[in-house]
């Protein structure tokens, strides 16, 4: 796992750290939950929420106090005082609001993605760079500590020589999840990128953890990568696709998602070897060793949690666990996605509606993602008559 330097030019924090959370509803209520935990362990305290509409009452977990509420971000910072800002905001959001933390020089947390451009993540990460604070973003599979774990499993020639990686994501999503937010399913929003796909939002810890695996996360570290972008859901971006990166090593990594999975299941990641293959279950941090000449071994790893670490980083020197650089090899896919042509929507012969989950299913899907992780081929060349092979998109980095 990359590792970073602590930051030198911020002056040290001691004691119970105050946090402002930006985006408190949909995924921030999971932040709600996570600084009540900590906030119980007296390592830190909500001190304010930045929210277009206050929370109510019933909507702060108990335990919380009553948090000081405001939909100025800036002025919510200065008034509290905080040290750290929690960002769970629309994707768009992300780059302008660390910037305005990383002025005030409050320490940041941003939820991933970090941006919905390569440039826009540049902006972002040379802004936090030039005020020294340090900024955490929010792949939690890469807190796990499953992932050193799998590293060192390499290194010793576990399974031997690894000959590339795959990733496969096989969830089920209902339609009104694209009418959660408005910004949800959409390439762009007024003119703004978004790129909320599957690739690059609800799985993107699969791409993201893949590349890790690769020892390929930085942006340096991504030499080509293919796209197969595919929609079977009435919105602008993927719900079905894939991506192929090859990295400065000649490693291919090739990670395939659906969001229209027939019998969803936990996504995973393997590494493959040419002597066997550790496969890795990141929602449950659980490992499977395979490899000649022995039986199946299997591990189960705690995690490290994010917020937990930046305040470590902050208060004890901590190790930061995922800093922005970490996720320049992601943000180069994001950066393809944006680039790539609009997702191809699927035939309505290639899916069909279940009505009493209100959902849309891509038949034969699951296979599709199982087999794309294991052959680290995309769709089309493993004979999907919805992926023709002028679909698949390259660019070289």
């Amino acid at each position: 796992m990359n590792t970073h330097d602590t930051i030198t030019n911020t002056e040290a924090v001691t004691g119970t750290v105050d946090i402002v959370l930006a985006g408190a509803r949909g995924h921030g209520r999971w932040h709600l939950e996570n600084i009540r935990r900590l906030q119980d362990k007296g390592i830190v305290r909500l001190a304010g929420i930045c929210e277009l509409t206050p929370l109510t009452g019933e909507e702060i977990p108990d335990g919380l106090g009553t948090p000081e509420q405001s939909a100025d971000f800036g002025a919510l910072l200065d008034s509290t005082g905080a040290r750290i800002a929690v960002i769970c905001t629309p994707i768009p959001t992300h780059t302008d609001l660390a910037l305005a933390a990383a002025e005030r020089g409050v320490h940041v947390l941003l939820e991933k993605p970090p941006a919905p451009s390569y440039a826009e993540f540049r902006r972002m990460a040379d802004g936090v760079a030039a005020a020294g604070i340090a900024c955490q973003i929010g792949f939690q599979s890469l807190g796990s500590h499953a992932v050193p774990a799998i590293r060192r499993l390499i290194e010793e020639g576990a399974i031997g020589e690894v000959t590339g990686i795959g990733g496969a994501g096989a969830w089920a999503r209902a339609e009104s999840y694209y009418r959660r937010a408005p910004w949800a399913g959409k390439r762009r929003m007024n003119g703004v990128d978004v790129i909320d796909g599957a690739l690059t939002n609800p799985l993107a810890h699969a791409v993201a953890t893949a590349l890790a695996l690769a020892d390929a996360s930085r942006a340096e570290d991504v030499t080509r990568i293919e796209t197969e972008l595919q929609r079977a859901n009435d919105i602008e971006s993927d719900d079905t696709s894939c991506v192929r990166v090859t990295t400065a090593s000649g490693l291919r990594v090739t990670v395939a998602v659906t969001l229209c999975a027939e019998d969803p299941g936990d996504p995973y990641v393997v590494v493959h070897g040419d002597r066997g293959r550790i496969t890795y279950w990141y929602k449950q941090d659980r490992v499977l060793l395979q490899r000649a000449g022995h039986g199946p071994e299997e591990y189960e790893y705690g995690l490290t949690d994010l917020l937990e670490n930046l305040v470590g980083h902050l208060t004890d020197g901590d190790e930061l666990l995922v800093a922005p650089e970490a996720t320049g090899a992601f943000m180069k896919v994001v950066e393809a996605i944006r680039l790539a042509p609009d997702p191809a929507p699927l035939p309505a012969s290639a899916w069909r509606l279940l009505p009493d989950e209100e959902r849309r299913v891509v038949p034969g899907i699951d296979g599709l993602v199982a087999a794309a992780a294991d052959s680290l081929a995309l769709y089309s060349e493993l004979g999907a008559d919805w992926a023709r092979p002028h679909e698949a998109n390259e660019v070289s980095t």
